[in-house]
């Protein structure tokens, strides 16, 4: 493995990797030669360090862009390339490489001697290049391009490497350090820390090593791996926490409680979710110590009702809160107001008010901003009104501003913690627990203090800048003329579900018998264009009205309360060539997309995976199959569109295994375009990232074969 090169120095510096650490592992001997030279030799790395690596996949490392080795494989994915071919003095120069290596003495390898011991996708490491051995191909797949050869053609893919690779050796430190000290807070700490980064397969490994250090897990160690889960998406992963949790022995608590909560109410189980919540308070009457509910708990339910466009699950929740004797914060009636507007329940959402008033509570500017588009859209052109002002004035009073006052510089520049780029010291991670004097200490929590006040007033920034960006978009709308308004109020107030409604929307695939007729839908033969993940609807309902009257467009989006809001905006738009299927995109395109039916599908933007080892990603084999199938031939093109630099050598990397399927549209075959063409558009979010200094852009385009 190529994390195996250091030089002998290192190795023998090393307490995991020196001569008294193989007297541990059966008496096997080293060959290393006990001079002090710094000649570089292969050291396989030690079964622990494998399995962190298979788990995590994290960290790759690549050879020199400079040598020939890299040149060559640059060349033999992209042949068409500018220059970037070895020549045959690389070649000579490699070979001599080549021959001082095989002079230099080695270590006996350690062989891996279990499977990983999870079922997960084992980290593709790059073949070594070598004559008339072909890569190993599975039906009409090939061998994907390797991550250095992208990372060559972009700085952004090259920064991204180098941190994977930073973050897993402060990964592996903590690692370390934790069995070294035997201490299951410092367990639980990193378990808790490695899930806050979404590093899993790091939090998993540092559970199971709790064990081997001969200690027990708490409640604390069970909750910080649940929560790892739940950050990922990994309900199942979670579910099997919990049982294990339960079979040791082991009492949850209220946070326990509340994580799982999250788990449930964030993957829709909405009603799930409640009922949890309600034996956590009839537990709690029964006697059992630390598990009622607390204002966070149902919190954590309101705000993915507002996700799912439930205002109806809200409200009980909000009943079994009062019953629960739980006092309701800000965000509780921030959250029952929002649910309520992405209902177009305006009238519901305008009583919410006056519980704030009643609680003395202010309230926040989003909340101004959803109370003026929903009054907008429902006809109410007085109370929109008032709203935009009560909006512009709440973000005045609290006093954050916005991410355009500043251009955003610190609002996403380099960040603490470990895993970041930066090179400089993180306070407390070279001092061991209990170290250090009464100084440090005392700076060290009054930096996290004023750490914790800059990323409160960054998160008020964006708010702010949100909540203002719905007011221009009501105030334009409202400009148009009240007449405009009250049309558009008709449509809306009869609600997405009529049958006199311009836009369409399907919600899931129960009711699927066959592919939609896009002529029946539209009433037209014109071009039908996909956008997947349409998020808010900007972009999509932009480029509908652009195209009226040349193409029609459908939006694909998993979640609900974003398909209410891109209906609104169509319907706000007077658009009638778009429609809006509801779920999620494998098994919508599957089962409402007919074969050979569109001539342009567009994935702007999606969500990352959420952990380099996650199955949950949506540009994958399937989807590119799905892409195929529904795109016209020869004439049909498939665009990705991503800020993420991972993500995008991830998409590259998929495409590249089938070239039967797609062929890029870049000059020479290049896999990606750095940046977006002038005048393809945006949303509001990509414009804060640019004005944050976020400029990774990824252009992806092919062409169906």
């Amino acid at each position: 493995m190529r994390h195996g090169w250091l030089r002998r120095r290192e190795c023998e510096n090393d307490p995991t990797e020196n001569l008294k650490s193989e007297e541990k592992s059966g008496g096997r001997q080293s060959l290393l030669a006990r001079d002090r030279t710094h000649a570089r030799v292969r050291v396989d790395i030690s079964r622990d360090m494998k399995r962190l690596r298979v788990l995590d996949r994290s960290s790759f490392e690549a050879p020199s862009p400079t040598s020939a080795k890299f040149k060559r494989r640059v060349a033999r994915y992209f042949p068409d390339g500018d220059g970037t071919g070895a020549t045959a003095a690389d070649e000579k120069s490699d070979e001599k490489g080549a021959e001082k290596a095989r002079e230099t003495p080695a270590i006996e390898a350690v062989d891996e001697p279990d499977d990983p011991p999870v079922s997960e996708e084992v980290v593709e490491e790059e073949l070594e290049e070598k004559p008339g051995v072909e890569p190993a191909k599975t039906g009409d797949e090939v061998e994907p391009v390797p991550y250095s050869s992208l990372a060559a053609l972009d700085e952004g893919m090259a920064r991204t490497m180098k941190s994977n690779r930073k973050r897993s050796r402060d990964a592996q430190t903590l690692l370390k350090r934790a069995v070294k000290t035997k201490e299951i807070k410092f367990f639980n700490r990193i378990i808790k820390d490695f899930g806050n980064d979404k590093q899993m397969g790091f939090a998993e490994e540092a559970f199971r090593r709790i064990g081997d250090a001969g200690l027990s897990p708490t409640v604390y160690s069970y909750t910080n791996l649940l929560n790892a889960c739940v950050r990922v998406g990994e309900l199942d992963r979670a579910r099997k926490v919990w049982d294990d949790m339960i079979a040791a022995g082991v009492e949850p608590n209220e946070v326990t409680y509340t994580v799982l909560v999250k788990g449930l109410a964030q993957d829709g189980l909405l009603a799930e979710a409640a009922r949890t919540v309600r034996d956590m308070t009839a537990q709690s009457r029964a006697g059992v110590e630390c598990v009622a509910p607390n204002v966070r708990t149902f919190s954590t339910l309101l705000r993915n009702c507002v996700r799912h466009a439930d205002p109806k699950v809200a409200d009980e929740c909000f009943a079994a809160m009062r019953d629960a004797n739980v006092t309701p914060d800000v965000a509780s009636f921030e959250y029952l107001l929002k649910a309520r507007c992405a209902a177009m329940d305006a009238n519901g959402a305008w009583a919410v008010v006056d519980d704030f008033d009643r609680e003395y509570l202010e309230i926040p500017p989003q909340a101004h901003a959803a109370l003026a588009t929903v009054s907008s859209l429902t006809g109410d052109i007085e109370k929109a009104r008032s709203a935009c002002e009560a909006a512009r004035q709440a973000v005045k009073d609290n006093g954050a501003g916005t991410v355009e006052d500043d251009g955003a510089g610190e609002l996403f520049g380099s960040g603490g913690g470990y895993g970041s780029d930066s090179d400089e010291p993180k306070a407390g991670n070279d001092n061991e627990q209990g170290k250090g004097n009464k100084k440090d200490k005392r700076q060290q929590q009054q930096q996290q203090q004023e750490e914790a006040s800059k990323s409160v007033q960054q998160f008020l920034k964006l708010r702010n800048s949100d909540a203002l960006r719905q007011v221009d978009e009501v105030e334009k709308f409202l400009a148009l003329g009240d007449d405009f308004v009250k049309e558009v109020a008709e449509v809306v107030n009869r609600g997405p579900e009529s049958e006199s409604s311009p836009v369409l929307i399907v919600e899931g695939i129960e009711d699927a018998k066959k592919p939609l007729n896009f002529k029946e839908v539209f009433g037209n033969d014109l071009p039908v264009r996909l956008e997947v993940c349409s998020g808010h609807g900007d972009w999509v309902t932009e480029r509908a009205q652009r195209d009226e009257g040349k193409a029609n467009w459908l939006a694909l989006e998993m979640r609900r309360n974003r398909i209410r809001m891109t209906w609104a905006k169509a319907v706000r738009r007077r658009l009638d060539n778009v429609a809006l299927l509801c779920g999620m995109a494998h098994e919508m395109m599957g089962a409402h997309v007919a074969s050979g039916s569109l001539t342009e599908v567009y994935v702007n933007y999606p969500d990352p995976p959420e952990w380099v080892g996650s199955l949950q990603c949506l540009v994958d084999q399937a989807f590119l199959r799905d892409a195929h199938r529904s795109l016209k031939p020869g004439v049909g093109h498939l665009t990705l569109v991503t800020d993420d630099p991972n993500y995008a050598m991830r998409m590259c990397r998929e495409l590249s295994k089938v070239p039967g399927l797609f062929k890029s549209t870049e000059p020479g075959g290049k896999a990606f375009k750095s940046g977006v063409p002038e005048g393809y558009g945006g949303s509001y979010f990509d414009e804060m990232w640019k004005n944050g200094r976020q400029n990774d852009r990824y252009y992806i385009r092919y062409k169906r074969v």
